[in-house]
């Protein structure tokens, strides 16, 4: 990942958990107007860093590595275009929907792929505890898999491989 990136996002990962851990409990408290820019010239949301921050705050995970690794991926893949088309929460496969036997990978597909293009629904988190035991499942993590999904270019059997690459035997 870009130094740059890495660098930028670690400050405001941390300004974000101070102020989380201070009282701000909202996405447009959890950082400072400058910082808000700063994320948006890297395709992200305060919405996405609250999440970020407020699941690591009571779960412990996703931790600063993770963060880093979906926020780099998406930083790389922004073309600093910002869209306000968002895909509306109903668009989004259900949780029991499968693919090839396994529930939950088209809703965990779409919402990386929409994570990636700037449309994921603000009340969508790529990277929930949801997404996040899907995966431990699988032995991957957040940011293999949002690669994975990068790379598959919306093939389902790309990333379905990939997800059966990463299970140990």
């Amino acid at each position: 990942m870009n130094t740059h990136y890495t660098t930028l996002l670690k400050t405001l990962h941390a300004e974000a958990l101070a102020n989380y851990q201070s009282g701000c409990r909202t996405p447009d408290a959890i950082v400072s107007p400058h910082s808000a820019l700063s994320l948006a010239s890297l395709g992200l949301t305060r919405a996405f860093l609250y999440d970020y921050v407020d699941d690591f705050s009571r779960y412990g995970t996703p931790d600063l590595e993770a963060f880093l690794g979906v926020a780099g991926l998406r930083a790389a893949c922004f073309d600093g275009v910002t869209s306000d088309a968002e895909l509306p929460e109903y668009d989004y496969p259900r949780k029991t929907d499968k693919f090839d036997g396994v529930a939950w990978l088209p809703r965990i597909i779409r919402k990386a792929q929409s994570f990636l293009d700037g449309t994921l629904c603000r009340d969508i988190m790529y990277g929930c505890s949801g997404d996040r035991a899907f995966l431990a499942n699988y032995n991957a993590n957040l940011p293999g898999f949002l690669q994975a999904v990068l790379q598959a270019k919306g093939d389902p059997v790309s990333v379905l491989r990939y997800l059966r690459d990463q299970v140990t035997p």
